[in-house]
């Protein structure tokens, strides 16, 4: 099984950087932004399949840079050999949904899997309600961790 984590809002609460628009986003991801990011309790659970060995992926919609690579090495969540999929260049703008389908799907051929196989043999963790419906409509498995990280939030603090 494949478990194929998003970042933001999901194992990463990077609220503090978000704003309005996309624009917004890109002038508040500097590097001390993204070292004040916290981890979210879906977070542990990444953390763990990746101690175990597990099949663990990311794919997020950021334009990842050093600071992120950082980031996610100082927390314990880089993959051991999955893939960290994301944007290439500020200037995709691609939906969220659009992109990560794209990417997902290119990974799949590369790998010499036909997508309804990739499907089947992976589920994906992503707070994004685009990503959710397009993936699943494309009939990839999807949990939706909003809710599993407030349940642990309130159970924590009461």
């Amino acid at each position: 099984m494949r478990f194929i984590f998003d970042l933001d809002g999901t194992v990463i609460d990077s609220s503090h950087r978000q704003g309005d628009t996309l624009a917004d986003w890109r002038r508040m991801n500097t590097v001390g932004n993204i070292m004040r990011d916290r981890l979210l309790p879906l977070a542990g659970k990444m953390q763990a399949a990746i101690q175990d060995g597990l099949d663990v992926w990311i794919c997020t919609s950021r334009v990842m840079g050093k600071a992120d690579f950082a980031f996610l090495r100082m927390q314990s969540l880089l993959p051991n050999g999955g893939p960290v999929i994301h944007r290439i260049s500020d200037a995709d703008d691609r939906a969220c949904g659009d992109l990560k389908l794209a990417k997902l799907r290119g990974m799949a051929a590369g790998m010499g899997v036909s997508w309804a196989r990739f499907a089947n043999d992976s589920i994906m963790f992503d707070d994004s309600i685009d990503v959710q419906n397009t993936m699943r409509n494309a009939g990839l498995r999807v949990v939706d961790p909003v809710q599993f990280n407030s349940y642990i939030i309130r159970k924590i603090a009461s």
